[in-house]
């Protein structure tokens, strides 16, 4: 682990050990490859997330079974805000499940990583795993696809707008659903769905929310192009072409309100992260139900022709 850390910017891959207690109480062990990922965390972060990569052949007969490869998100930092920061990215991928199943399922897990040359060396963490694009495709019984970008017509409307609506709530503007980022196909922090063979109704699952607002990490900041400096003030980045949905997404999430904050309001957050997350959910439901405020900050926000 060790090693791992000291070379996380190569991606360097090492043989590691996974051992788990099952429900009946039996105690699996199986090998497996650890290595890191991500961009702006592999510079910021103290402890990178980590992705493992299993062989279908050990895993066969454990909970891992059919397993390839798992995204780990770990604590960044060490410290209160570190354990914090992790819960509050949890949580935002719990409340898009509320919205709709178009959504990256996650299991949140309490970790013990161990060196292999160092008996003395031991990190406890929560962490979460996140549902790989493979089988949420499966899932959702649509096919991964990797297309150069979207046009407008090959959107599903309303899912769209929930997933623009929801960016909105979470103070996320580290995403791009038209488009990857330079030289990369679709799409930056998301993954395109479709249907075998259709051209249209593509969905974009959304990722990495740690650049959020309702976060709000110290490495976390605005694109320099964005007219916000930091990433607490909202910006809405939804096309015009959706805004006559906007009405029945906004009921959505009304509906659905409790539930919403409930799942962005993990257990085991820090009182004062808590109350500023509140604060930050109910700024965007006083936005949404307030039609002046809704046409200011939102419909008249919106990117594109108005149609």
């Amino acid at each position: 682990m060790r090693e791992l850390l000291r070379r996380r910017h190569s991606n360097p891959e090492f043989d590691a050990e996974l051992t788990y207690t099952d429900a009946a109480g039996v105690v699996h062990q199986l090998a497996f490859r650890l290595t890191t990922r991500g961009r702006s965390r592999l510079e910021s972060c103290s402890f990178p997330p980590l992705r493992l990569i299993f062989d279908p052949n050990t895993a066969k007969g454990t909970i891992f079974e059919d397993q390839r490869r798992l995204k780990m998100v770990t604590q960044c930092k060490r410290g209160r805000r570190g354990a914090d920061w992790v819960l509050q990215e949890f949580g935002i991928y719990r409340a898009y499940n509320v919205i709709t199943d178009f959504s990256y399922r996650v299991r949140r897990l309490e970790v013990t990583f161990r060196d292999t040359k160092s008996s003395k060396w031991q990190r406890v963490q929560t962490t979460f795993l996140i549902e790989s694009t493979g089988e949420a495709a499966r899932r959702l019984k649509r096919d991964s696809i990797e297309p150069p970008q979207i046009e407008p017509e090959q959107f599903s409307v309303l899912e769209t707008t929930h997933q623009l609506l929801f960016q909105y709530l979470i103070g996320n503007t580290d995403f791009a659903v038209k488009r990857g980022s330079s030289g990369e196909k679709c799409c930056h922090n998301g993954r395109v769905l479709a249907e075998s063979g259709r051209e249209v109704n593509w969905v974009v699952l959304p990722f990495d929310f740690d650049q959020a607002g309702a976060i709000n990490t110290d490495y976390a900041m605005p694109h320099a192009r964005l007219p916000i400096r930091k990433v607490s003030s909202r910006l809405y980045r939804g096309f015009c072409w959706q805004n006559s949905t906007l009405p029945q997404s906004i009921a959505e999430f009304n509906e659905h309100r409790g539930d919403i904050t409930e799942a962005l309001l993990q257990v085991g957050l820090a009182k004062s992260s808590r109350a500023r997350e509140k604060r930050f959910i109910d700024r965007f439901y006083e936005i949404v139900n307030d039609a002046d405020t809704l046409k200011r900050e939102i419909t008249n926000q919106c990117r594109g022709p108005r149609k």
